[in-house]
């Protein structure tokens, strides 16, 4: 009976030996790098600055050195760039980057001990100084030791403050130092070129783009020199800071990086025309029509820089433009579509601001008919002043078909008209009107949009 005993549960032991072995160890994803997160959602997300560097709208085109750079970027990755933010706050976009609300910060940023324990950086774009600005009207300081008992005026976050209190503890002379928040770093170039302010501190490559349309500065005092300019990441996104590097190592081996500082910082090659863009940046003007614009887009009910998108990918605000099937003006206006409103004379700005109006009310109505979302509706009524309402329908017809939402532009109603040009959709009985170049309309949805997005950080 021992024996038996004894035998059981030595067979008990290896029973439980056996399934201990074999129980399968469960399998524990790695967390989605931020790289990947980037490539899932289809876009950069940025931060930027709205100033004539960085980013602006200049006649209805979206410019800026790091604008450029991080559309550059996202070309490299195979996603479209998005600009979440424009601001002129460090700290606050330092704060948002932190929890995560956009990927990079791209804007010319010194790196500091400071940041560095709040974000990383990318290898630096290029090496700068950093320069007392002055207005040559006025009796010039030559030496550093000068500026005793002056008042110098910088933006309120910036690092020149720890390098003014370097001077002063170092030099042993004091003057005063007044933070501004109201004003950017633009605003107070200008403040010294209009002589309202006699005193700024910048970044030596920023003060000699603005030389052009700012004659009267004078930055040829140097305070600091050899300040590396970087793109700010979030803190654990190593995978996205090495893409950055990688990208930019052949950026510079391949030109661009330097054929692009040179664009917008070597004032030698500034076409004669930059000399008006500070001018129209601070003001915020996107054309000679946006008092025509901002008008019409109240029949609309319409943010103006909505319609202003819609006009520059029609025209680029060319009123005598022209197309190849007899499209005229700034909204492109066919003869029947002049005809439908009873408007004759559409080849003025007004009349045929007027007539596209009219024709976007008419789709608009079109859509109202449906159970679409304001925000969706847009689409649509977009979507149909390139196409037409009728392909429009058509492709919803078609996603309902296929089990798609035929309310919902991307994602649903978007693929159907995009491939309204293959014969197994512009064939089927629901494609009522045939077949469409739907990538044509595909794209104009988003460039339009793309703009807007643009065009609606500037100045209201």
């Amino acid at each position: 009976m021992k024996f038996i005993l004894i035998a059981y549960c030595t067979l008990l032991l290896c029973t439980a030996c056996k399934k201990t072995e074999t129980k399968k160890t469960e399998f524990i994803y790695p967390p989605t790098s931020h790289v990947e997160k980037i490539l899932s959602k289809g876009f950069l997300d940025i931060s930027t600055f709205y100033s004539t560097t960085d980013y602006y709208v200049y006649k209805g085109i979206t410019r800026g050195f790091h604008y450029e750079l991080a559309r550059d970027f996202a070309d490299y990755l195979g996603v479209r760039l998005r600009v979440i933010d424009v601001n002129n706050n460090l700290d606050s976009a330092i704060h948002r980057l932190q929890k995560e609300q956009y990927d990079l910060i791209a804007v010319s940023m010194t790196v500091t001990p400071e940041r560095e324990e709040k974000i990383q950086f990318s290898h630096p774009f290029f090496k700068t100084g950093e320069v007392l600005v002055q207005n040559n009207r006025k009796n010039l300081i030559h030496h550093i030791e000068e500026l005793n008992g002056k008042t110098i005026f910088i933006k309120k976050g910036s690092p020149y403050k720890k390098l003014l209190h370097h001077i002063q503890d170092s030099l042993k002379i004091q003057f005063n130092i007044s933070e501004i928040s109201r004003y950017s770093s633009d605003e107070l170039l200008n403040l010294v070129e209009t002589g309202e302010i006699d005193y700024t501190i910048t970044d030596q490559n920023i003060a000699q783009a603005h030389s052009p349309s700012m004659p009267h500065l004078d930055y040829s005092l140097n305070l600091q020199e050899g300040i590396a300019i970087s793109w700010a990441i979030p803190t654990h996104s190593t995978d996205l800071a090495k893409e950055i590097n990688t990208w930019l190592d052949l950026y510079k081996k391949n030109g661009r990086l330097n054929m692009l500082y040179n664009r917008y910082f070597n004032y030698h090659n500034q076409h004669p025309s930059h000399k008006s863009k500070y001018t129209l940046v601070k003001k915020g003007d996107l054309s000679p029509f946006d008092k025509q614009l901002k008008e019409a887009a109240k029949l609309l009910n319409w943010d103006w820089r909505l319609l202003a998108a819609l006009v520059y990918n029609e025209s680029k605000f060319d009123p005598e433009a022209e197309s190849h099937v007899g499209a005229y003006g700034l909204m492109q206006i066919i003869p029947e579509t002049a005809s439908m409103f009873k408007v004759f004379d559409y080849f003025s700005p007004d009349s045929n601001i007027y007539t596209g109006i009219q024709y976007l009310k008419y789709l608009d109505n079109i859509f109202s008919e449906y159970p679409i979302e304001p925000e969706e509706k847009l689409k649509f009524t977009l979507a149909s002043y390139n196409a037409g309402a009728g392909h429009i329908i058509d492709a919803m017809r078609l996603a309902e078909k296929y089990g798609k939402n035929p309310y919902i532009w991307d994602n649903n109603v978007d693929f159907y008209i995009r491939y309204k040009s293959d014969p197994e959709f512009y064939k089927d009985s629901l494609s009522r009107n045939g077949y469409c170049n739907g990538q044509q309309t595909y794209d104009y949805v988003h460039r339009i949009l793309n703009s807007y997005n643009n065009y609606k950080h500037i100045r209201n």
